[in-house]
């Protein structure tokens, strides 16, 4: 229900203040709880469910698919997202879609899905949002990278006796091992971006904002984090009347804070996955 004009007139006074207070206490970096669990999907490589506190609900699977490939260095992913109560190719999920395929394309090393010198892994990411009261791309990227954090990829079998690089070429479909416990997981050396939208209220962010919150806030902050820093930024609309003209001072300051809440974020989630 949108917010009548005392209502959001209180709710940006509120949150511009210094120090902000938000409607549910929290600090500017603190989240909601989440509900979070991985394997919930048998016949993936991957697979992770996270249910937030407002109702949110989103899973997420990863298949792995063995293809051809005429260059090594390629990396080979799809990122597929269905939002429930909206029509299929909606520009929210182009934009959860793109985004997220981008960011996983961007950090993934060839290496890490490369088969042999003809053939690699493709990665399917396929999530669907049961519900969603805020932003779902946080919601959806959360849980893609404790799905992918989950994800294994069968172990080659070992090759004949004299075989060699050239030979890779020559053989048919790569033969693996039927032991599941003992496929490679994907992230032994590689970690999954994150990628995180925030609201910025006067001079003051917000992670993990409610819907409401949104409704009062001057534009939004997408940021992708990986590999401990920010590698990626780009200023969003969160509502139609959004200012979406921010001062570089103000943009340092919330790409600062989005780091420390994106650390602080990937902490927990690996937390989760080891639990």
């Amino acid at each position: 229900m949108p917010l009548s004009l005392t209502e959001e007139s209180y709710l940006s006074v509120s949150l511009s203040q210094r120090p902000p207070c938000r409607p549910d206490g929290r600090d500017q970096l603190q989240f909601r709880p989440i509900d979070a669990a991985t394997g919930i999907l048998p016949t993936t490589n991957g697979s992770a469910r996270i249910r937030l506190d407002d109702g949110g609900e989103c899973i997420v699977g990863v298949k792995a698919e063995v293809i051809t490939v005429s260059r090594s260095d390629d990396v080979h992913v799809e990122v597929d997202c269905d939002i429930v109560g909206l029509l299929p190719s909606s520009p929210l999920q182009n934009l959860l879609c793109s985004t997220l395929e981008t960011a996983i394309k961007n950090s993934l090393p060839s290496r890490l899905l490369r088969i042999t010198n003809k053939y690699s892994y493709k990665i399917f990411v396929d999530g669907i949002i049961l519900d969603h009261v805020s932003h779902p791309l946080t919601l959806l990227s959360m849980t893609t990278y404790l799905a992918l954090l989950d994800t294994r990829l069968p172990r080659l079998t070992p090759e004949p006796l004299g075989a060699n690089d050239n030979d890779k070429d020559e053989i048919g479909i790569p033969q693996f091992s039927s032991d599941w416990a003992d496929a490679d997981r994907l992230c032994m050396s590689w970690s999954p971006p994150l990628v995180q939208l925030a609201i910025i209220v006067g001079k003051n962010v917000f992670v993990d904002a409610t819907g409401e919150e949104a409704e009062v806030s001057d534009g939004g902050l997408l940021t992708v984090w990986h590999d401990g820093r920010v590698v990626g930024l780009r200023v969003v609309k969160t509502r139609d009347s959004s200012k979406q003209v921010f001062s570089i001072a103000s943009i340092s300051n919330a790409v600062e804070i989005l780091a420390s809440a994106s650390r602080d974020i990937e902490k927990a989630l690996k937390g989760i996955r080891t639990s």
